[in-house]
């Protein structure tokens, strides 16, 4: 056989290689995002109009008059602003503990750290709007210590916002493990000899945090946020199975506007291609995001 025929050989055996990872991106990726700029002109509803109708530019008008959907966006910049900064802050704070060499049990610890974010998101939804039940068993704690019963999933305390800081809290508590797991790879990941330098010269484990460690995790730290961010722009699952977007709309997070908008809607909303458009500003928005952070913390210079 001759060169020509086994480098041909060799790189028909490549491309079948990649031929099932091309065919699952045109399936589930670049077609759908062709259709969905496709469908941003069309108002469509297969329950009330089974073939998509041509409207120009009428649902970039609808958007501009649309409050819900502002509104979502501000809540769930409000979720983000709320819950990511603490997550961060809590994950440091146990990745600092969980890699002091005195800290008894380190291995088991990170064990029972990753709990909360292995269970899917629906099912702690599920557990949890369990927990919060009229009847449910914090309810009963409740009642055991004398307090009166809570609606914590209409309005507790007399607030509709606290079912918003619970979502926030259960965000928190689901992954905060996540954010801690990678800040302990980065940091055994940073080369001994620059704390061994650090201590010869007096510093102190503070000083070794500041201007050791927090330096050396900036791509660490970048990369976790973005990713954070991202995937806090996209909150649906739980906020579906807990309060649904309730009570009133006050929980109701942009994903979960799009749902509504093409999904449960019987409204002049009500329809697939609106929801398209309002996909699309998710998109531009998430892309904005991280490269806004790539730009400012200089990322991609690093890597």
């Amino acid at each position: 056989m001759s060169k020509i025929s086994i480098k041909y050989s060799k790189r028909k055996s490549l491309y079948l290689l990649i031929l099932p990872t091309i065919l699952f991106l045109l399936t589930l990726v670049i077609y759908p995002t062709i259709y969905m700029w496709y469908m941003i002109f069309f108002k469509y509803h297969p329950a009330r109009n089974p073939v998509p109708i041509f409207i120009g530019l009428e649902n970039f008008k609808n958007l501009i008059i649309d409050w819900e959907l502002r509104q979502s966006l501000f809540i769930t910049l409000i979720f983000i602003f709320f819950t990511i900064p603490l997550e961060f802050i809590f994950g440091l704070f146990l990745a600092i503990l969980l890699t002091m060499k005195y800290v008894q049990g380190r291995k088991i610890l990170r064990t029972v750290l990753i709990i909360p974010m292995v269970i899917p998101a629906v099912v702690n939804g599920i557990n949890w709007r369990t927990i919060f039940y009229k009847y449910g068993p914090l309810n009963a704690l409740f009642e055991i210590i004398g307090l009166a019963p809570q609606e914590w999933l209409s309005n507790p305390f007399g607030d509709p916002f606290n079912v918003l800081f619970i979502l926030g809290i259960l965000d928190i508590w689901q992954w905060t493990p996540f954010i801690t797991l990678a800040l302990i790879g980065g940091m055994e990941s940073i080369p001994i000899e620059f704390y061994e330098a650090a201590l010869v010269d007096g510093a102190t484990w503070r000083q070794r945090i500041r201007y050791i460690t927090l330096p050396l995790l900036k791509v660490t730290v970048t990369t976790i946020l973005i990713f954070r961010i991202i995937d806090s722009l996209k909150i649906f699952d739980i906020v579906y199975t807990l309060t649904m977007g309730g009570p009133g709309v006050i929980t109701t997070t942009y994903p979960y506007y799009i749902y509504k908008t093409g999904f449960q809607y019987i409204t002049v909303f009500a329809d697939a291609g609106y929801a398209s458009l309002q996909s699309l500003i998710l998109l531009g928005i998430s892309t904005l995001i991280a490269t806004l952070f790539i730009k400012f913390t200089k990322i991609g210079e690093i890597i």
